[in-house]
């Protein structure tokens, strides 16, 4: 069973490299051939070899100045949940794409828009959960003050309502300090 995974990985490992040296000898304005079978190929497979092909890719990026390799990264580093997951250079790769008149012709300028709006819905997911991580700080720290103020408070009532029934047992030793002394007088009075 073992066996049959890494001859399934090493058969994808290969099957994307091969797609990715074939379409690589692809013009300025020519279709990337297979681009989404590529992500396909290179979604199933381990997490280091997917950090191998996007470096392969930034070489190849560098060098050639590849349009498809160019969309190839674009797709790797929006892949979430990865070690090499990358909105902003993603984005920043996607938008030289758009913008780069070189392509403007380019057929598959059509999945370069899909992935930029993509990367900057991410983006702008990301942006507002930071923001409602900081405001829950915000609360968070908030409420702390409110407990600590609401311990205060209750301890401060504690010591009140102890004063208060120290002075009720000093009124009731005085009441009846009061009434013992009034007593022995008006017997003496009524003899």
């Amino acid at each position: 069973m073992m066996y049959q995974g890494i001859g399934i990985i090493a058969v994808l490992t290969l099957t994307a490299c091969a797609q990715w040296q074939a379409i690589t000898q692809v013009g300025h304005n020519e279709a990337c051939e297979g681009i989404t079978n590529f992500y396909t190929a290179v979604s199933l497979l381990p997490p280091e070899a997917g950090q191998e092909m996007v470096q392969a890719l930034r070489v190849s990026q560098v060098q050639d100045n590849n349009p498809c390799d160019q969309l190839r990264l674009v797709m790797l580093l929006g892949k979430p949940d990865t070690a090499f997951h990358d909105n902003t250079e993603a984005a920043r790769l996607v938008q030289d794409f758009l913008y780069d008149p070189d392509y403007a012709q380019h057929p598959d300028r059509g999945l370069a828009s899909l992935l930029a709006d993509n990367i900057k819905e991410r983006q702008q997911l990301q942006e507002k959960l930071r923001s409602q991580e900081k405001s829950l700080t915000l609360e968070q720290a908030v409420s702390q003050r409110l407990a600590k103020k609401l311990k205060r408070e209750h301890a401060a009532a504690k010591a009140l309502k102890s004063q208060l029934e120290q002075l009720k047992s000093i009124e009731q030793d005085i009441n009846e300090k009061e009434q013992s002394a009034a007593v022995p007088n008006g017997k003496q009075k009524s003899r």
